[in-house]
């Protein structure tokens, strides 16, 4: 009698553990992907977007790039929101424009997937959030392009880059929801890139700028949820707007109709 107590038990935790794991919202994170020194082709992502989510509650599962709509589409049904993460940069063929010298290309597997990740995100009327290169791609996505180089157009500011990382401010459109959010009109953001939105792409509204004028918060008002921004705030989450942030795509993820 007590082993099968000591069963039921141990079933009952099980079951118990299988339905917290069911109510978790299931968020889909877009990977990286490179070619190896030794021509070797790998999908990747940096731990600190999966740990950032599991610790808040989610169910983290990376997507690795493909190309097979089929299977995307599939996998799409099988969560509850995306994450746009960080890379390199997006080939300004996109919005033809002539490749700058210091443009370190993505690679184009990763490009062709971001951008069919986006548009099948769309379908399924996914909550969506972008961070670094997300903001950029949305953008992008939107028929919008890039400034390549920002010590090109403005050194009012520095931005910084993948080498060295700096702070700075953000202004918040009074009207935005993440203003709505936070309920502050500035916020201090650190910064680590060399690209940044330039022509804002179509049904997007620009919802903070830099001192500089720099687009680095987005908002797609006739959507469901999508949110994006220019600096890592998985990187920063000893600040609570980083929390709040992530927050409330989490809800959005959670209580979506699907």
């Amino acid at each position: 009698m007590a082993y099968a107590q000591v069963f039921l038990n141990i079933a009952l935790r099980g079951a118990q553990a299988n339905k917290d794991i069911a109510m978790k919202p299931r968020i889909g994170i877009g990977m990286n992907y490179r070619t190896t020194d030794t021509d070797s082709e790998r999908a990747y992502l940096d731990n600190k977007y999966f740990d950032v989510l599991a610790e808040l509650g989610a169910m983290p599962l990376p997507v690795i790039p493909t190309e097979d709509v089929i299977l995307l589409d599939a996998l799409l049904k099988q969560v509850d929101g995306i994450l746009f993460t960080g890379g390199l940069d997006i080939d300004p063929g996109l919005w033809d424009e002539e490749l700058h010298e210091e443009t370190r290309l993505l690679h184009p597997r990763r490009q062709r997937f971001d951008l069919l990740l986006y548009e099948q995100a769309q379908k399924l009327r996914l909550p969506v959030m972008g961070i670094c290169l997300g903001i950029q791609m949305i953008n992008v996505a939107h028929g919008g392009s890039l400034h390549q180089y920002l010590p090109d157009v403005n050194d009012e500011i520095d931005h910084g880059d993948e080498e060295h990382t700096t702070t700075h401010t953000v202004t918040l459109e009074v009207k935005s929801q993440i203003h709505k959010w936070l309920q502050i009109e500035q916020i201090t953001v650190p910064s680590c890139h060399q690209q940044g939105i330039n022509r804002l792409g179509k049904g997007l509204d620009a919802a903070g700028k830099t001192e500089d004028g720099l687009v680095e918060v987005i908002e797609r008002p006739k959507y469901p949820f999508l949110f994006a921004m220019q600096w890592h705030l998985e990187r920063d989450m000893d600040q609570p707007i980083s929390r709040t942030l992530f927050d409330k795509f989490l809800a959005a993820a959670a209580n979506r109709n699907p």
